[in-house]
């Protein structure tokens, strides 16, 4: 259902993706098991069944361990990240059809209506900061 779309990364992440691909051939090698263009990406590394895609329940448990050994914030989920990273991509003063590329939405209205309190908050907090960037202005002695 999702259109394909091309996603830029730094390098830092590009070069955790590129070594958990190695992982996963490596798995499938010692496994006996093909991947091909087609194969899930995230998958099973370590019970059976060997390399099939991770069930929603899987994901689910996996968070909530970590989230019980205190990793990351008490109500984080997944999805999350997602919207961390689109408010964060907005804070920096990425236009809003990057973003909305970016998430994959099919119209940039769609990112407006889920995110477009982010840049009105920032707006509205500069307007009542609006002392502190008034002071820097220079009033010219007009006598």
């Amino acid at each position: 259902m999702m259109r394909p779309r091309r996603v830029y990364v730094g390098a830092d992440l590009e070069r955790l993706f590129a070594d958990y691909l190695v992982h996963l051939a490596v798995r499938a090698t010692g496994a006996g098991l093909e991947l091909s263009s087609v194969s899930p990406l995230l998958v099973n590394l370590d019970r059976p069944p060997l390399l099939a895609a991770l069930k929603e329940g899987t994901v689910r448990d996996k968070t909530a361990a970590l989230r019980k050994k205190g990793i990351g914030p008490a109500s984080w989920t997944p999805h999350w990240f997602r919207h961390t990273h689109a408010t964060a991509l907005l804070l920096a003063g990425t236009p809003e059809w990057v973003v909305s590329r970016r998430l994959g939405h099919a119209h940039v209205q769609t990112t407006l209506d889920l995110y477009g309190w982010v840049r009105e908050d920032e707006a509205l907090r500069a307007a009542a900061n609006w002392k502190s960037y008034a002071s820097a202005w220079q009033v010219s002695d007009a006598r």
